[in-house]
């Protein structure tokens, strides 16, 4: 027997050579990926601009602190929150936290002066000297005795399309030395 002369082997191969109704069924298989790349560029791009935009609030902050001569207060840093809420006009929530550290020679290590969060507690609540270390990679070397202020930045992002189910945050850690003061002062009243 030929193979032409057998009837479903022959449906088969006309099937397969035929091209009736395929731009419909390419149609419907490409269409969902199509959407899901059109939406996923908008949520990247939504993301590097929130990421951007929290790097130059932290360099901002930084350079407002290192230029302060006066008394830093609870209060203040509640403004400098504030700041960090309009620079990265984020809807979403913001964490500052500022460390000051001091290199001492004679003991060859870094000593924290004082730290401060607007979060209170939690992952980013204010550095102590058990959790100092955590800074200290990105702490450069300092002269005896170089004082370096610490600005951490942290904003939440929520992809307007969420594909998670809690917001992550971009962190952003920039340090400076104070410019016109010899040390960057805390007071709690």
């Amino acid at each position: 027997m030929r193979v032409d002369e057998m009837p479903l082997l022959r449906s088969f191969q006309r099937f397969l050579r035929g091209q009736h109704a395929g731009l419909s069924v390419e149609a419907v298989l490409i269409f969902p990926i199509l959407i899901w790349g059109y939406f996923g560029m908008f949520v990247l791009f939504d993301g590097y601009r929130s990421m951007a935009a929290n790097v130059r609030a932290s360099y901002t902050i930084s350079d407002l602190l290192s230029r302060e001569t006066d008394y830093i207060t609870p209060n203040y840093m509640n403004g400098m929150n504030d700041v960090l809420d309009i620079l990265t006009q984020s809807p979403n929530p913001t964490v500052l936290r500022v460390s000051v550290i001091k290199y001492n020679a004679d003991t060859n290590k870094h000593d924290l002066e004082w730290s401060y969060s607007t979060a209170g507690s939690g992952s980013a609540a204010a550095i102590t000297d058990a959790t100092l270390a955590e800074l200290m990679p990105h702490v450069p070397n300092m002269a005896n005795p170089g004082v370096a202020i610490v600005v951490e930045t942290y904003v939440a992002f929520i992809p307007f399309i969420n594909i998670t189910l809690q917001p992550f945050y971009f962190e952003s850690i920039v340090v400076t030395r104070p410019r016109f003061a010899s040390q960057l002062k805390w007071a709690d009243a």
